[in-house]
């Protein structure tokens, strides 16, 4: 079992007629054990992991496009889980492969309607590999390939990644508690250069059951919300989720870091679990903040 607290570190400001709150960046706690159910069977494991995005530009000759040779937008997001780590492993090793190859592209375009550019995953289709076209030599100036990775962009290759992993390996899974194995969660932050801000999204799978919650399991969908600031994500052990949210909401009514606050919190409830007889979590605990695609580890108790 897994507690995962992610949030965006907010702050009450008092002093501005217009808004409530002052945003800088995001921020995520987790534990680190890995148990089966039973007992523990590693603690220090990972759970909060930094994936690179690199955005490539295309290699023209002359008018004639030639692939796609230098990243032109390297940066980072974050994603932590809670559940299984070897379902969590395979779903993270797809979903680096895809932020790692993504292509600037230009798409659409015909009679009063003209393209726009974009940001596409390396298995999307892509206009730049039709042989017959040939491109002016005004395209692909660095201004039309600004500001174009969106929040929107990172949580649909998440998705995709997702979907695709999950249809896989369903297949394999003949029971209840293999269809079990399935239901890890995700939290993944990431920076919006459209939006200019950083941004929250939570994946969580979920049984698609035939004949109502108690039929026989037939496939797995994936619920995907965005968090935003003010609200909380809370993955894993979920009966801590109502009182980590109200430890959220009177840190920002006190004025308090709520990014500490809640490591806090993750920390007392490694204590009542222990404390009741159970080392479902565990320490060493983690802190980190991200802003703008830059990760920090903030605090660890062991």
């Amino acid at each position: 079992m897994t507690l995962v607290i992610a949030g965006h570190d907010i702050k009450k400001d008092d002093s501005s007629p217009t808004s409530s709150a002052s945003t800088r960046g995001l921020f995520v706690a987790a534990d680190s054990t890995i148990t089966n159910g039973h007992q523990t069977l590693l603690s220090g494991f990972k759970k909060i992991y930094t994936l690179p995005i690199k955005v490539y530009q295309p290699y023209f000759v002359g008018e004639t496009f030639r692939g796609y040779q230098t990243v032109r937008l390297d940066t980072n997001c974050f994603i932590a889980f809670a559940g299984s780590t070897v379902t969590a492993q395979h779903i993270l090793n797809g979903i680096g492969n895809h932020l790692g190859a993504m292509r600037y592209a230009y798409q659409g375009s015909g009679f009063m309607c003209p393209g726009t550019y974009r940001i596409l995953m390396n298995c999307e289709s892509n206009r730049l590999y039709n042989a017959a076209t040939e491109w002016a030599d005004d395209m692909f100036l660095d201004r039309h390939m600004e500001d174009l990775l969106s929040g929107e962009i990172v949580a649909k290759t998440v998705h995709h990644v997702l979907k695709i992993s999950l249809n896989d390996a369903k297949r394999h899974k003949i029971d209840e508690q293999g269809w079990n194995s399935l239901l890890t969660q995700y939290v993944v932050g990431t920076y919006c250069e459209v939006k200019k801000r950083n941004r929250l999204f939570t994946f969580k799978p979920r049984h698609k059951r035939e004949f109502g919650e108690h039929g026989q399991i037939v496939d797995i969908e994936v619920d995907q919300a965005e968090i935003l600031p003010g609200e909380l994500a809370v993955l894993g052990m979920m009966r801590f989720e109502a009182r980590a949210k109200a430890a959220y909401q009177a840190a920002f009514e006190a004025k308090a870091d709520v990014k500490k606050v809640m490591f806090d919190f993750l920390n007392m409830a490694i204590d009542e679990v222990q404390t009741n007889g159970s080392l479902e979590i565990d320490r060493p605990a983690l802190l980190k903040v991200f802003d703008r695609g830059d990760m920090l580890e903030l605090d660890r108790r062991n």
